[in-house]
């Protein structure tokens, strides 16, 4: 069936069936992709990364951004899928003072990202002394496969910023491409400064039928933002019935 996917974690694995009941074993292979924002004044940034090449298997942190929110950083990765597999995510990020200095380390395995879709996530890395100067951002892949139905999607519209003092959010509509109806799909916001750097994020966990449409609410922390996008996607809690 059109849009049918199974997400299954066990000891350490994940096995994901395209729409369909595509076939296709999963690999434990790690593959890589770092990215760096630095903030060489007082005001978060983040900086679009352009290596030479593709990381292997085609993953990309294409960019990587914070924003600073009382004790804790809000650290955001926007990583892109080129390659032909479906793929669960694992990003690490780490937060340095100028000098270099580790000053807290947060990581996340939320996101799953189908062939040729664009994903974001984002962690808070709490840091009780110093001032963060830069934030990485490392991708490797824990498990892939042959997606077969790449156009099985999440789609966002309607995306409206709501800022507030402390209750800034991200509002919007998602709209499933999947037959099947989906069990806490995974939605992430990305906020941005006029000038386009990120500056926070938030994300959070929807149930969306399937061929309908739900409406959502993220809330989001970080520095003051200008917009917001939202970037729906399966993610490794996910199920569907």
């Amino acid at each position: 069936m059109t849009g049918k996917f199974a997400a299954v974690c066990a000891a350490g694995m994940l096995a994901l069936v395209g729409c369909g009941g595509g076939s296709g074993s999963g690999s434990g292979d790690v593959q890589a992709d770092q990215a760096t924002a630095s903030a060489p004044s007082s005001t978060p940034a983040s900086t679009p990364t352009s290596p030479p090449a593709e990381a292997a298997g085609g993953l990309k942190v294409t960019e990587v951004g914070f924003g600073k929110s009382g004790e804790y950083v809000t650290a955001v990765a926007v990583i892109h899928n080129g390659s032909d597999q479906i793929s669960s995510l694992e990003v690490s990020f780490a937060a340095y003072d100028a000098a270099g200095e580790v000053l807290g380390q947060q990581e996340t395995s939320a996101p799953i990202a189908r062939a040729n879709a664009t994903v974001a996530t984002t962690v808070p890395i709490e840091v009780k002394t110093g001032k963060v100067a830069k934030v990485t951002a490392e991708v490797n892949v824990l498990q892939k496969q042959k997606d077969d139905h790449p156009t099985s999607a999440f789609v966002a519209s309607g995306v409206r910023y709501r800022p507030g003092d402390y209750d800034a959010s991200v509002t919007g509509k998602i709209t499933s491409r999947y037959d099947q109806d989906v069990k806490d799909a995974y939605v992430a916001a990305v906020c941005r400064d006029a000038a386009g750097k990120i500056v926070g994020g938030g994300e959070d966990y929807y149930s969306v039928k399937g061929g309908g449409s739900t409406a959502v609410q993220v809330s989001v922390s970080g520095g003051r933002a200008k917009s917001c996008q939202l970037y729906p996607t399966l993610g490794g809690a996910s199920s569907a019935s």
